[in-house]
């Protein structure tokens, strides 16, 4: 029986590389899409470790290039759209550049890697599943981000066309939507104020973890979810249910 691929963007850091982890420890093919060499070699170890191939590839989500030679690869049974971009300016600080990358790696590229391989799905037969990162501000708004609320609410209307579209072949699309999730530890010293504020307004009081977040997606992949699509699970500890 062969193995499961599953592509995963941003998997060198962060929530990416606890995707790449898990889906590695799930006995997963892997194509790795990375920004940039750090982390390479240590990725690679997952090859010999879970017994699986890993493939990866260097690259800027913002080049349509590097987009287009994906094209390259004959199939992948899931897409983990994982990489993205963040903006903490105020509405009227933010550049034209600002916008052109956001849009570029938080829509565009989700959008151009979607099609590509939903049309590889389809023409294999493969009634896979396109995930996506998005967020609690893809479903609120908030002081100071404007713009990428902006992407991540273009993401889960997107996501809800993308599911409808391709329902009739088998393939499931949906959004994890986290609340804060802490990527270094050493951030609750360095932001402890900012932390605790963000934290006061979370109804658990705990913020997302990596695990948490990389089990979620890994699950919308298996047999259990295969009913999940066109919408989004909110890990948010209750922040977008109300005040």
């Amino acid at each position: 029986m062969n193995k499961l691929k599953t592509l995963i963007t941003g998997a060198n850091y962060g929530i990416g590389r606890e995707i790449t982890e898990k889906f590695a420890k799930e006995k997963h093919d892997l194509v790795l899409l990375v920004r940039n060499k750090s982390g390479i070699k240590d990725l690679k170890l997952l090859e010999k470790k879970h017994e699986i191939k890993v493939k990866i590839l260097v690259g800027d989500l913002r080049n349509l290039n590097f987009i287009n030679k994906l094209n390259k690869i004959s199939y992948v049974d899931n897409v983990i759209n994982n990489a993205a971009m963040s903006n903490a300016k105020y509405f009227s600080n933010v550049s034209e550049k600002d916008f052109d990358n956001l849009i570029k790696v938080n829509l565009r590229a989700i959008f151009k890697i979607s099609q590509i391989f939903s049309k590889k799905m389809i023409k294999n037969k493969i009634k896979g599943t396109i995930i996506s990162l998005s967020s609690q501000l893809g479903h609120i708004g908030a002081y100071n981000r404007t713009l990428y609320s902006l992407t991540k609410f273009g993401l889960e209307g997107l996501t809800k066309s993308m599911a409808l579209d391709l329902s009739k072949h088998g393939i499931r699309v949906v959004t994890v939507a986290p609340t804060k999730t802490l990527v270094k530890p050493e951030e609750l010293k360095k932001r402890s104020l900012r932390l605790n504020l963000i934290k006061k307004k979370i109804p658990l009081k705990k913020f997302s973890t990596k695990s948490e977040i990389s089990s979620i997606v890994y699950f919308l992949t298996t047999d259990p979810a295969k009913s999940i699509t066109g919408t989004s699970i909110i890990a948010d500890g209750g922040w977008t249910a109300g005040k």
